[in-house]
């Protein structure tokens, strides 16, 4: 997926304010990310970074983690 593809999906995503990307990983302010990550892929992400990140937030809202947590002591 391109970048241009990866803003033009994000532009009309309904973003939760807090979403589960794996098992070890949550991402809180959701929106927020999205738009700091947005901005970085826009000035050249060097990296691929934001990249990364734009496309793990997608695939979880596409298809939402929905296993165990990683347990704690």
């Amino acid at each position: 997926m391109r970048d241009e593809e990866l803003i033009a999906y994000f532009e009309n995503a309904a973003l939760p304010s807090t979403l589960r990307l794996d098992r070890a990983t949550t991402q809180y302010e959701v929106k927020e990310a999205v738009e700091r990550n947005i901005e970085m892929l826009k000035q050249g992400d060097k990296g691929g970074h934001a990249r990364h990140r734009l496309t793990q937030i997608m695939n979880a809202i596409e298809h939402p983690y929905d296993g165990p947590e990683i347990p704690r002591r």
